[in-house]
């Protein structure tokens, strides 16, 4: 009788996690590098010295594309630790520009 239930038990764990371990659809992998985008960007226009205007950011298959100017090379490392922080295990790639204003 246990040994019924145990099975019974797998089965059902099986059927309502399975999907969840499934492979991401096209739309959920570009919902994830939209998601990304937005909350690097979020953290770049949160920036009180306003150091990172002329920064875009792009994220296509997981892979973060950093690009524009800063000023100096701390807000260059400072926009790279942000887009890595949001990353979730993707790749960042800068390209910034370091020039003055």
């Amino acid at each position: 009788m246990a040994d019924a239930r145990l099975k019974a038990a797998v089965l059902l764990l099986l059927v309502v996690a399975g999907p969840g371990c499934a492979a991401k659809t096209p739309a959920e992998k570009a919902e994830l590098d939209q998601e990304i985008t937005r909350n690097i960007m979020w953290r770049y226009r949160e920036d009180p010295a306003k150091r990172f205007v002329d920064v875009r950011v792009t994220c296509e298959h997981r892979e973060i594309l950093i690009e524009g100017r800063v000023s100096d090379a701390k807000s260059a490392s400072d926009a790279l630790q942000i887009a890595l922080s949001h990353a979730r295990g993707g790749k960042v790639v800068s390209k910034l520009d370091i020039r003055r204003r």
